[in-house]
């Protein structure tokens, strides 16, 4: 089993560099990325390219005489959860061999497609066992006597009665352990295969990660290709884009032709075929439409199932979309960015049509610009999220996790990057978490806390001093962010506002506007102290409701002085929250505990007259942290060094927008979110996991069954765990991870001061 251990980064592939504002990251339509410059058939002039799978080769299932997983290369992500707390250490290389370290436990993922028995064979070399247990889905099958000092190969045979049709999961569990360059290590690893049944005979060569890319010259003409020796099936997991293509050349090195066809697995579980051809001498260049699948989550397999001498070779494979001219627009000259604390999306009519809530003032900005129908936060309570969407970077970068934690003097947020631009910049701040204290007084021109500072944190006069700095530097460019909070416990809007949505004058029961903060910490308690009944919670909602309207109505009247300022024509809007509130949707209240849609799903618009069209609907999933990307890339000043989002620009002008479409979340350092559109996935720190279907169920009642949407579940697996291996966060679909940005957390000071003003917020008990 020889296996080379030349690199991809020696083909001299194009990354996909997800984080770059504007990127293009492969879309030309007269050259492909890899060896130099690739010459493409004239049949893909008309499109732009919205995934390269070359350069996704290491997120596809790799099937030949069986599965096969080559361990220790960039492969290896995706079956063994980024090697995020599954027992997988370092990876390493001994002469052809690669392999990964394990523990004395580790898990791997797999997936099956086919009922019956199946066979594992596992190639490793022990270190300090002897004995190998491995639980198949839980359940233990035979264990297995493993020697030490040189790899071997062990089979395990997987019974179908404990295998499911889709994802499954083997642990393995050993009896020992020694150390091995300081970390405790069970074995070496180089790879794992699988097949329905039992092994075939004969000699097999193995379809090793480094040489699945060559550059393949066929009748005069080279190109960088994706070659495989028959048979062999490379499976993607893909999101299929509006009007997608699939293009591909295709060819065989060596004597005659070989068959070959593209197969499809939609949402329904359908495999259907949707190209069969010949692979001969010559390039065969093909444009297969994939239109019906559009929107969905398909498993995308180029088979060349025959047998035989040389080998079939896939040049330039892509997803393709039409080609759009991304119009010229004049960058903004300013930049407003209101984050309204605590506002959960389907709160809002252009999110949930349904929603009793009035507020047109952002019913009006959402018909006069962008709404990104699926916006996410980075995390489910204030500090980590507001980091994100001021830095551009991940809660895994930043590191703003927990109630102490302060942001890096190293961390750079817009403001600075925009100070330096020669911007002035203003802040005007209404939760304590945002403040000094936690390092985000940084780049800042004009810096306000008013809880800080024991100053009104009432919408009216947040929005007022923002205006009044606005006026004050109206004659540079500027940048303000405002963060109000009444949305915020505790929950106290005048009484015109409660009346709308809470009329009653004869309300005895608990719930009291100043006391709200106080009520939702005894409610969220195990057990609680504090228990709603029908008339509390019909009242604490109102409550929340009438806040939301309250602030729309001040929110109305900022945007009324920047028309007398006349700025209002060439300033970009921005509107975001931080996170959502829950009212007994999952058994609880609050926020900064769950990771459902009520806290997760959060309103996100941009509004720029004349070069945003108006009414325009984003349904992509995207992540709040790509607020600095965008904002950059409208403004027209170079994108921050160290973001890790990229800009939504594209997505709102309708041109192509490269690279997978999810958004990630987390929760501490105990929950990793994946959602895509229709599909979200959950995996929790010991490894279980949940997934619910956003279409079908958007109130997240039923988690889906296990199996019961494979194609979706290993999209949603093979994207997070590529994620979570990565260390180019901004780069993180890329095999080639480079060290990417690192920010080191200190804790800040929690007296008695600090704590008495998140108390008041509800924070701190």
């Amino acid at each position: 089993m020889v296996k080379r251990t030349t690199q991809l980064i020696a083909l001299g592939l194009l990354s996909l560099v997800l984080g770059a504002a504007g990127c293009n990251c492969g879309g030309d339509s007269e050259t492909s990325g890899g060896g130099g410059e690739t010459p493409v058939s004239e049949v893909f002039e008309d499109f732009d390219t919205q995934l390269d799978l070359i350069e996704l080769v290491h997120l596809a299932d790799v099937y030949h005489h069986g599965l096969y997983v080559d361990f220790g290369t960039a492969a290896q992500a995706k079956y063994s959860v980024g090697d995020w707390r599954s027992g997988w250490g370092a990876r390493g290389a001994e002469g052809d061999a690669t392999f990964a370290y394990v523990g004395t436990r580790a898990r791997f993922y797999f997936p099956v497609d086919e009922a019956g028995d199946h066979t594992l064979r596992i190639r490793l070399r022990a270190h300090g066992t002897e004995r190998l247990t491995p639980y198949l889905n839980g359940e233990t099958v035979q264990s297995l006597t493993v020697r030490q000092g040189e790899f071997a190969d062990y089979d395990v045979t997987l019974p179908g009665s404990k295998l499911v049709i889709g994802e499954n999961n083997i642990q393995f569990v050993f009896g020992g352990s020694t150390q091995v360059g300081g970390a405790d290590v069970s074995a070496a690893i180089e790879s794992i295969r699988l097949v329905r049944g039992t092994f075939p005979e004969g000699a097999f060569e193995a379809p090793a990660f480094d040489a699945l890319v060559a550059t393949v010259a066929l009748d005069g003409s080279e190109r960088q290709a994706v070659v495989t020796r028959r048979p062999m099936n490379l499976r993607y997991h893909v999101q299929v884009p509006a009007n997608g293509r699939l293009g591909f050349g295709v060819g065989l090195e060596g004597q005659g032709e070989a068959p070959v066809k593209v197969f499809v697995t939609g949402d329904n579980g359908t495999r259907q075929e949707v190209f069969s051809g010949t692979a001969g001498a010559a390039w065969s260049d093909q444009v297969v439409d994939l239109s019906a699948y559009a929107g969905q989550v398909v498993r995308l397999e180029l088979a060349s199932d025959s047998t035989g001498a040389g080998r079939v070779a896939w040049s330039v494979p892509r997803l393709l979309v039409p080609h759009v001219d991304r119009p010229t627009i004049e960058p903004a000259r300013n930049v407003v960015v209101v984050l309204i604390d605590t506002l959960r999306a389907d709160k809002l009519r252009p999110f949930n049509p349904q929603s009793r809530v009035e507020a047109p003032t952002i019913d009006a900005l959402a018909q006069a610009g962008a709404v990104f129908e699926l916006a996410q936060a980075p995390e489910n309570w204030t500090k980590p999220s507001v980091a994100s969407v001021l830095t551009g970077l991940y809660p895994m970068t930043h590191r703003q996790k927990t109630e102490s934690s302060s942001l890096s003097p190293d961390a750079v947020l817009l403001s600075e990057h925009l100070k330096e631009q020669g911007f002035r910049t203003g802040s005007f701040l209404a939760n304590g978490y945002v403040s000094d204290r936690f390092g985000f007084n940084q780049g800042w021109d004009h810096y306000t806390n008013y809880i800080r500072e024991n100053k009104s944190t009432e919408a009216e006069n947040v929005f007022s001093e923002a205006a009044t700095w606005i006026e004050q530097n109206r004659g540079e460019r500027f940048f303000a962010y405002i963060q109000t909070i009444d949305p915020h416990v505790p929950y106290d809007p005048p009484e015109e506002y409660l009346r709308r949505y809470d009329a009653r004058p004869n309300y005895t029961g608990q719930v009291r506007p100043r006391m709200t903060a106080d009520l939702l910490v005894g409610a969220k308690r195990n057990p609680p102290t504090v228990v709603f009944d029908e008339s509390d919670k019909r009242r604490l909602e109102a409550l929340h409701d009438g806040e939301i309207t309250q602030h729309d109505h001040f929110f109305g009247r900022f945007l009324a002085r920047l028309e007398e300022l006349e700025l209002a024509e060439d300033t970009l809007i921005v509107v975001v929250s931080d996170h959502g509130e829950e009212f007994n949707d999952h058994g609880s209240y609050g926020h900064g505990h769950s990771v459902y849609q009520e806290l997760l799903h959060v309103p996100l618009m941009f509004r720029l007259p004349g070069r945003i069209p108006a009414n325009v609907r984003v349904p992509s999933a995207v992540s709040t942290l790509n607020i600095p990307a965008t904002v950059t890339d409208f403004l027209g000043v170079p994108a921050m060094p160290s973001q890790e989002g990229r800009s939504l620009v594209n997505l709102m002008l309708g041109v192509n927008q490269p690279g997978p479409q999810v958004a990630f979340s987390d929760f501490q350092d105990e929950r990793r979110v994946i959602t895509t559109g229709r599909w979200k996935f959950l995996l929790r720190g010991n490894l279980t996991s949940t997934m619910f279907d956003l279409q079908q169920d958007p109130r997240e009642r039923e988690q889906l069954p296990a199996g019961s949407s494979p194609v979706a579940q290993r999209f949603c697996r093979v994207m997070l765990s590529q994620f979570l291996g990565s260390t180019e966060r901004g780069n993180w679909v890329s095999s080639q991870q480079r060290r990417g940005t690192e920010l080191q957390a200190t804790d800040a000071v929690m007296d008695d001061e600090i704590q008495g003003q998140l108390r008041a917020l509800g924070y701190a008990d």
